[in-house]
């Protein structure tokens, strides 16, 4: 079933609603809980007239109900009450989408209008005009303005001073001073430009001709008056290139270097007359060092991690999102209660002193595009000194369900060791971040001194595709991401507030 899109310059919604692939280690209920989710968010911004994030919403919905979930396993064999719900929810969905469509298309014109003629006052607004009072000033200004009114397809009136348009300079004052100067400088002849171009004395108009062997260009070198005063000339092994002139020419050159030599004599012959003042600068004396050694990139000194506790490279850190419209992997704000950090060591102090791992489970809501984690569940768990395993999940999703709790990540200690994601902390964070993108994984390492605790997620797509391809168990290394982004990384769209409550829910 095709489902309705639509793309503006400014948000690609294929990519916001890019298909997800089935992956079968994940229960199909839990796929159904993600639908769940997905239409409770919906509803929340159809309440508060949020149209753009409905619509991307109810695509998201769309494409997990019918590319994503047909393709489990369990598909056909189990809830098959869900299975027909879920597709008369479907018809649904995509009847709103194509009546929100033209609706969002609007929408998206007005801020793209506004977003253009913000941009431009403040692109006039950063302008200063500037008297150039010589006649050479006022042609170099006319030329500027001309290349300036190519870029600016309607140019606003507030520019206008006199019937002229006045000068575009930067607020810097050093690239000011660089371009008073740069105005004041004659424009090269066209003679000159041409004996500097490789494409011939008609510059672009003419047709490349390939380089001959009877004409040579002579390149600037430096001129090294002393070899000792640069010991890397002197080292053993390293090439010396001289200019000289030829003091014989019947001598016969190499294929390549006739090649090389793009000059005849011709463009030297109005040289040739000037006679040069100081002797010291004559050919024979100008020599071209060799390029400097490129230091090589070394990594750092890491050390051994012991194989129960296999941890993947230390988290990327986080990407800043730029000003604009939402990407296909750009999250919604999430807000952490200020002392739920600390309320949780508190819970988890019992087993931190036997050097037993604690987790619990962060639920919150959604309000004007901003989660908020409210409430702490601490699950029942079996725990080792480098593990810690849920039990009766059910339990967990009882509270949410009842409480209408968004699923926004969890939290975990680790007793002895630092601050990081094992390979298993990376595949039970994969289970949370596929529930709902902007779900946080927080570390709580009251032994690490400098890192005592950290707030992660996997890279999208790089991180989210290695955990999902992977099907080793227990503690193992991962590859690294196609795309060369760390698995992990700190997380960008996190904020600690002081002034949210939160509850907590110990079914321990």
């Amino acid at each position: 079933m095709r489902r309705p899109a639509y793309s503006s310059p400014s948000i690609n919604f294929n990519a916001m609603a890019r298909k997800i692939d089935v992956d079968n280690r994940i229960a199909l209920r839990n796929y159904y809980r993600i639908a769940d989710n997905l239409l409770k968010q919906a509803n929340i911004y159809r309440d508060e007239k949020n149209l753009i994030d409905l619509y991307v919403i109810l695509l998201r919905y769309s494409s997990l109900v019918s590319e994503t979930i047909p393709y489990h396993r369990d598909y056909l064999a189990l809830f098959p009450k869900e299975r027909n719900l879920y597709k008369k929810k479907l018809l649904s969905v995509l009847d709103e989408l194509e009546t929100l469509k033209p609706k969002v298309r609007r929408q998206l014109d007005e801020q793209e209008k506004v977003k253009s003629a913000t941009q431009l006052n403040q692109f006039s607004g950063s302008n200063r005009i500037s008297d150039l009072s010589s006649s050479s000033h006022k042609a170099s200004l006319s030329y500027s303005n001309n290349q300036m009114l190519q870029l600016t397809t309607s140019p606003s009136s507030s520019l206008k001073q006199n019937n002229e348009y006045t000068p575009f300079l930067s607020s810097n004052p050093i690239e000011s001073q660089f371009q008073k100067l740069s105005l004041s400088l004659p424009l090269p002849k066209k003679e000159t430009l041409s004996r500097h171009s490789f494409l011939g004395p008609n510059g672009l108009r003419g047709q490349w001709l390939g380089p001959s062997p009877e004409i040579k260009v002579n390149y600037p070198t430096n001129v090294i008056m002393d070899s000792n005063e640069i010991p890397s000339l002197n080292q053993v092994g390293q090439e010396e290139f001289v200019a000289t002139k030829d003091s014989n020419p019947e001598v016969e050159k190499s294929t390549m270097e006739s090649i090389l030599s793009l000059d005849d004599g011709r463009w030297l012959a109005e040289e040739s007359s000037i006679p040069l003042e100081n002797n010291d600068f004559q050919l024979g004396n100008i020599r071209q060092p060799s390029p400097p050694p490129v230091l090589a990139k070394v990594q750092p000194e890491v050390r051994p991690i012991s194989p129960s506790r296999v941890a993947d490279p230390r988290p990327g850190p986080p990407k800043i999102s730029e000003d604009g419209p939402p990407g296909s992997n750009c999250y919604q704000d999430l807000h952490i209660p200020m002392k739920i950090l600390d309320e949780f060591l508190r819970l988890a102090q019992k087993n931190t002193k036997k050097n037993l791992e604690t987790c619990g489970v962060l639920a919150g809501s959604l309000r004007n595009r901003v989660f908020c984690i409210t409430t702490l569940i601490i699950p029942k768990q079996e725990s080792t000194s480098d593990s810690c395993e849920t039990l009766n999940e059910e339990e967990i999703y009882d509270v949410q369900e009842k409480r209408s709790l968004f699923p926004l990540g969890w939290i975990h200690t680790h007793p002895s060791q630092t601050c990081f994601m094992s390979s298993v902390d990376l595949h039970t964070h994969y289970s949370y971040q596929v529930m709902l993108p902007e779900a946080i994984a927080i570390v709580m390492a009251p032994t690490d001194k400098s890192s005592p605790h950290g707030i992660f997620h996997l890279s999208d797509p790089g991180g989210v595709s290695v955990i999902r391809h992977c099907q080793q168990r227990g503690f193992h290394p991962h590859e690294e991401p196609e795309d060369g982004t760390p698995i992990y990384e700190h997380c960008s769209h996190v904020y600690m507030n002081a002034n949210i409550k939160f509850d907590v829910v110990d079914l321990r």
